[in-house]
């Protein structure tokens, strides 16, 4: 628990970094497909493109209820509970390993329409379907590993995240480079190392969590309150994370019916900002943990102070990483893919994907506040509105129709970060900040229930 540790910049980041070397590495799935797909050729870094962003699709509504999970263990261990944070584990996994297999079905029978209705040209649909298929059979285990995974850093354990991601990253290397090239699957030997790596993964954070997590008795309870702060958590966080990387697979579409040079350098340049965004992520989440285990023990105060502390990590989180890619980007791009025209295409679209993230940095930070405090419906109105107000209305007018390419596209993701972060700013002053100097922050009925 946080009871006796003073908020500050630095214990944000021992509990950041972990989770900031999970990502990384995890992202490095991503890369590793890129590079190597990238070498093989266009039509298959193509496929690789455009198929991707529908695959994190079902990852992220999956990943959604992990946060719930997260929020509420976080929650109860502050206010000194295992007996309700083995009982939320317990009900967060079964319910996660439900959802993926009805996301993975789901994405098995669509796989095809989906890439249709993105407009995949006909050189990369049958790659891209087949990519889908295989990966449908690790949303079941990317789900179970996401709750676990949130589970253990509710309770301050985010160490096992990274070293669950360096695992996953030691299967999926050498089996990719034998699958692609060594057997000629291409593609689908990209996916099938995926898989492969995803279900060792499961397997090593199942085996770690027995050790560490609180173990519910056998009947210990009525679970129904449980379920129902799940649920009321993690829907809105499912559906935000769902709409915003469906947004990111329509957004891909787009670069699509520019071209597949277009689309192959949508992808490297949304790799290099993939990476800044884990940067940030990792941090935030951070906050979200520290935050909920003091809401937990009813310290509104020191919730805030974490937050405070966290922002301040988030300025130089985002400083870092974007100054490292303006100075090596080019050299960066043209290791990852030997086509000239590719290459160029990525870096004049990537000081503006760039800046895209630097309103981020103060929506990411309150949002993480509210999101400890369960407050995940008013996240999802703001994204969602941000989404569909200014995000694809633009891309689609300044990317395709005003002939701004690439750039146009993240003119329009830099118009979303803004109005985002215009939105949860406004929700943090009414949830947080003092009315007047005589009194405390604004608190909503329903909270003094779910916190309590």
């Amino acid at each position: 628990m946080t009871a006796h540790r003073p908020p500050s910049v630095r214990g944000v980041w021992n509990l950041a970094y972990p989770l900031l070397i999970a990502g990384l590495t995890q992202i490095t799935l991503n890369i590793v497909d890129t590079v190597l797909l990238a070498r093989l050729s266009t039509d298959a870094l193509g496929a690789f493109a455009l198929a991707a962003p529908v695959y994190l699709i079902a990852l992220i509504v999956v990943r959604g209820w992990s946060t719930a999970v997260q929020v509420q263990v976080a929650q109860r261990h502050g206010a000194g509970r295992p007996d309700e944070v083995a009982q939320v584990v317990r009900t967060g996994v079964f319910t996660a390993l439900g959802a993926g297999v009805a996301v993975g079905t789901v994405l098995y029978a669509a796989a095809t329409p989906v890439l249709v209705l993105l407009g995949a040209p006909d050189d990369v649909l049958d790659q891209g379907t087949t990519y889908l298929r295989v990966l449908a059979w690790a949303v079941p285990f990317a789900a179970v590993s996401f709750t676990l995974q949130g589970a253990c850093a509710g309770i301050g354990a985010t160490r096992v995240a990274m070293y669950h991601a360096l695992l996953v990253n030691l299967v999926n290397l050498p089996l990719g480079l034998l699958l692609i090239f060594r057997a000629d699957l291409g593609v689908t030997g990209a996916a099938l190392a995926t898989l492969a790596a995803t279900a060792a993964g499961t397997g090593y954070l199942l085996l770690y969590g027995r050790s560490r997590l609180p173990r519910a008795a056998p009947g210990a309870g009525d679970t129904r309150d449980i379920r129902r702060a799940l649920w009321r958590i993690g829907w809105p966080e499912m559906s935000t994370m769902g709409i915003g990387y469906l947004n990111e697979a329509l957004l891909a579409g787009f670069a699509a019916r520019m071209g597949t040079l277009d689309l192959a350098a949508y992808r490297i340049v949304d790799n290099l900002l993939l990476v800044v965004f884990t940067v940030l992520a990792s941090g935030a989440s951070a906050v979200t943990i520290l935050a909920g285990q003091e809401l937990g023990s009813g310290d509104r105060e020191r919730a805030d102070a974490w937050h405070r502390c966290g922002a301040r990590l988030l300025l130089l989180f985002l400083a870092v990483p974007a100054t490292l890619t303006l100075t090596l980007g080019r050299p960066l791009i043209s290791l990852v893919t030997s086509d000239p025209a590719v290459a160029e295409l990525a870096w004049r679209a990537t000081p503006l994907a760039l800046l895209s993230m630097a309103p981020m940095v103060p929506a990411m930070s309150r949002g993480a506040l509210l999101r400890a405090a369960g407050d995940t419906r008013a996240l999802m109105i703001a994204s969602v509105t941000s989404d569909y107000v200014l995000l694809i209305p633009l891309g689609w007018l300044l990317g395709l129709h005003t002939g701004l390419g690439l750039p146009g596209l993240y003119l329009a993701w830099t118009a979303f970060a803004v109005l985002y972060a215009v939105l949860v700013h406004a929700r943090y002053r009414r949830r947080f900040e003092p009315t007047s100097p005589s009194k405390g922050a604004h608190v909503d009925p329903v909270d003094e229930q779910h916190l309590g």
